[in-house]
């Protein structure tokens, strides 16, 4: 009789809180009739709605998600930038809850604010998300890796830069759009242009497929967010780093990986509405799980060019649900990309796109620059490729990072056309352009181990094919001659491709 009286008395004493934010000391802990989870942190959760017994309420009242913003900040002296925001009800590290004071803004650029998304509820797994791993060395991952270029790299970001802007509601963000839908369709990828209502206007993303050849239906996400802010957001925001860098790498995965089949299906991303508050991966997420889309996991670049000597690092997040895609990234990242070296976060980032498919029960990574928070042109209007070229070769192993890994779990089919897999086509240094640089007509020549057809392209700095024929190799040197006349001066990839392995070497056109 005495127990029932307690848990009476306990029962109105929650019931009296009323509905409001409160932490649950158990970071296992699921979504229950009476509230939902909004923040997972190592050792325990937020939820909103009725306090449950052992509950630890921080903020009371009949509040809903519209009522709270979740921000990270770069500094201390984000503290202070938040107090126009409204009331700070919780903090873990860089990452605090906020109570709006008025509405959910639609641009805040603060410099001691990384970023401000609407609170939104969190339906990640408290368990881990396996990840299906191979064993053993991939020569196609190592080919992929190889070709990777920093031309392209730069190419790609400072085209975004021109822009000007590509604030999510501008016509530059939409023509960014477009010329990426160009590029991934150059590149015969089957696009979609996903509109999604935000604010006031209704902006967009940018999805590339590549059909798996085994599991059609499972893929795998590399992708960035393409849209730009500065204090000056709707006129002057080039955005290079942030996020040209990432939607550069996202194309330059494509480019490379386009030219391969491979187990899994391909998702190549570039999403609009992040720097509002992740709206466009977003929907894109809660469309995908709705739909029970079968995402085996998301490898998410934003921010990967600022490295100086010493900080040259990737800062790699992940959840504790995604620690297996987080453990497979640096495993891969160390075996084809020796010369990066990574950092795990000790709290996990939501403070980009990742954090979308986190909130909808997928495996999902950041990997980006280490110093972000220290980088002195983010957000600002001096965002410009000219002031990270001193960086690389950083940059373009973030990127091949990256690409690596999701290559790697995509599983690359090795048959190429006309021969068995493993069949030895290529070794060593077999693949070389006379005269180089060249003016009209060129000799490339390719050192082949075995009879095969191959194929033989070449791309432009901006990584569109400008030449693609078949060839047929014999045992030996081979020569095979091209035609450089109708050229424009620049430099330019030669590829020769057989049995699902391949081989790169650079031309440079000049007269």
């Amino acid at each position: 009789m005495k127990k029932a009286l307690f848990l009476a008395l306990v029962l109105l004493a929650v019931q009296a809180l009323g509905s409001g934010l409160f932490v649950i000391p158990d970071p296992e802990a699921e979504a229950r009739d009476g509230y939902i989870v909004v923040y997972r942190a190592q050792e325990h959760i937020l939820a909103l709605g009725t306090p449950i017994t052992g509950s630890r309420v921080l903020d009371s009242g009949s509040r809903g998600l519209a009522d709270y913003a979740l921000v990270t900040i770069r500094n201390e002296g984000g503290m202070l930038d938040i107090a126009g925001l409204g009331e700070p009800v919780y903090r873990d590290g860089n990452t605090v809850i906020v109570r709006l004071s008025g509405s959910m803004p639609e641009d805040l650029v603060r410099p001691g604010i990384h970023h401000v998304q609407p609170l939104r509820e969190n339906r990640a797994p408290a368990h881990l998300i396996p990840i299906p791993m191979r064993s053993g060395y991939d020569a196609v991952v190592a080919d992929i890796v190889a070709a990777a270029s920093q031309d392209s790299l730069i190419s790609y970001t400072t085209n975004y830069q021109n822009y000007l802007t590509r604030h999510s509601s501008t016509d530059g963000f939409d023509t960014a759009c477009a010329w990426s839908q160009e590029r991934f369709e150059g590149m015969g990828l089957e696009v979609m242009i996903q509109p999604f209502p935000m604010s006031s206007y209704t902006c967009q993303n940018v999805i590339a497929t590549q059909a798996g050849t085994v599991y059609p239906n499972r893929y795998w996400v590399i992708c960035g967010h393409l849209d730009s802010t500065s204090p000056n957001p709707y006129y002057n925001a080039p955005g290079a780093d942030d996020n040209g860098s990432g939607s550069a790498a996202v194309l330059e995965a494509a480019r490379l990986m386009s030219q391969y089949q491979f187990a899994y299906t391909v998702k190549y991303m570039l999403f609009g509405g992040e720097e509002q508050g992740l709206y466009g991966s977003a929907y894109y997420a809660s469309q995908a799980a709705a739909a029970g889309d079968s995402i085996m996991g998301v490898v998410n670049m934003d921010m990967i060019f600022y490295g100086p000597a010493g900080n040259d690092k990737g800062w790699l997040h992940y959840n504790t649900a995604s620690t297996g895609l987080g453990v497979a990234f640096q495993a891969i990242s160390d075996t084809y990309v020796p010369a990066l070296v990574l950092e795990v976060a000790s709290s996990p980032s939501s403070a980009s796109d990742h954090a979308s498919f986190w909130y909808n029960g997928y495996a999902a990574m950041l990997n980006i620059e280490r110093l972000v928070f220290s980088n002195p042109y983010y957000h600002q209007t001096t965002d410009l490729m000219a002031n990270y070229m001193q960086y690389f070769p950083f940059g373009t192993n973030m990127a091949k990072a990256c690409i690596a890994t999701v290559a790697y779990l995509a599983d690359p089919i090795e048959t190429g056309i006309g021969e068995t897999a493993g069949t030895p086509v290529f070794s060593g240094a077999e693949l070389s352009v006379q005269p180089n640089p060249v003016s009209s007509s060129a000799m490339v020549r390719i050192q082949a181990l075995s009879p095969a057809q191959a194929g033989l392209q070449i791309f432009d700095i901006a990584g569109r094919s400008v030449h693609r024929e078949t060839i047929l190799l014999t045992p030996g040197e081979n020569m095979v001659t091209v035609d450089a006349a109708s050229l424009p001066m620049g430099i330019y990839t030669v590829r020769v491709t057989s049995a699902g392995t391949s081989r790169n070497t650079r031309m440079v056109v000049a007269r």
